[in-house]
């Protein structure tokens, strides 16, 4: 396993506790283990668990190290929206993971995407090929892929300079004080689950627009504007202002009026200039399914 090491998120981290935020299924203790048997490199090098990872550092480790099958190419039907030589768009359903962990190997977006697409961007390596963004397990919805590698570090550097556009929506608990606005904190990963994430002061500044769309006092629908993509940052930001979505089990959106097993979200837009030719590109879909059923049911449409 290669991975291309991208500090977004994480700042001084030693490379046990990174590996540990990135193989999540894996004890830090394990994984100091097989650094100190100098079974991880970096950048070709043996190095100690106190090492400090720095942007773009490449760390080695054999899978057989970890007893992790390889990812491998699967069947899953796809929705492809747009594909051309360098980028696709595609519409990931809910209930399926951006790309696999140590456990879950099977059935993640990587692994369809390995069997639709003949030439995928590694630039974030084979366990992540063609993913230069995420969406949860149970978020549905646009998301770009790299075909090429020229594409894949070309979008990392937009993403990073805030150069896509990216809207979503929700249904979300209550009614909120202003009809529209913007929601500026820091967010970290949780001091008590470190699977969840918080507003925290040291953690990485997170943007996010909102505007009001209906709402009957109990429930409202949101257009929300993604300014920066930091991990779960609208379902954290939305359950930080006490307005949690619906659905959301992780960050507080569960009622007793409904049974829902994921939260009402879909990344419904995308607007980017093309990595490669430069044109301007502009991406939409209509309402999700459970979107629209909770729409009608809720607001009675």
């Amino acid at each position: 396993m290669i991975i291309k090491v991208d500090i977004d998120e994480f700042e001084d981290i030693r490379i046990d506790a990174y590996l540990a935020d990135y193989l999540e299924d894996y004890s830090r203790t394990k994984l100091s283990k097989l650094i100190k048997e100098n079974k991880v490199l970096v950048n070709q090098k043996p190095i100690k668990p106190k090492y400090i990872v720095k942007e773009n550092d490449i760390i080695e480790l054999d899978l057989k190290d970890l007893e992790i099958k390889p990812i491998e190419a699967q069947d899953i039907v796809l929705d492809i929206i747009y594909e051309d030589d360098h980028i696709a768009i595609i519409n990931k359903p809910i209930g399926m993971l951006t790309h696999p962990t140590t456990v879950i190997r099977d059935n993640t977006l990587v692994n369809a995407l390995m069997y639709h697409f003949k030439e995928l961007s590694m630039v974030n390596g084979e366990e992540r090929a063609g993913v230069v963004h995420r969406l949860d397990f149970n978020t549905s919805g646009l998301m770009i892929i790299a075909l090429s590698d020229d594409a894949g570090y070309k979008l990392k550097e937009m993403f990073s300079n805030r150069l896509v556009n990216k809207k979503y929506r929700a249904i979300v608990i209550g009614r909120l004080n202003n009809d529209e606005g913007i929601i500026e904190t820091n967010i970290s990963r949780s001091q008590r689950n470190r699977k969840l994430m918080e507003v925290s002061p040291i953690g990485k500044y997170a943007k996010t627009g909102y505007k009001v769309l209906k709402t009957n006092g109990a429930y409202s629908y949101l257009d929300l504007d993604l300014y920066t993509g930091r991990t779960h940052q609208l379902r954290v930001h939305l359950s930080h202002i006490k307005h949690p979505i619906l659905g959301d089990r992780d960050y507080g959106g569960m009622t007793k009026q409904f049974s829902i097993d994921h939260q009402l979200l879909q990344s419904y837009s995308l607007e980017f200039s093309h990595p490669i030719t430069k044109e301007r590109l502009s991406f939409q879909i209509e309402e999700s399914s459970d979107i629209k059923k909770y729409n009608e049911i809720i607001f009675k449409e």
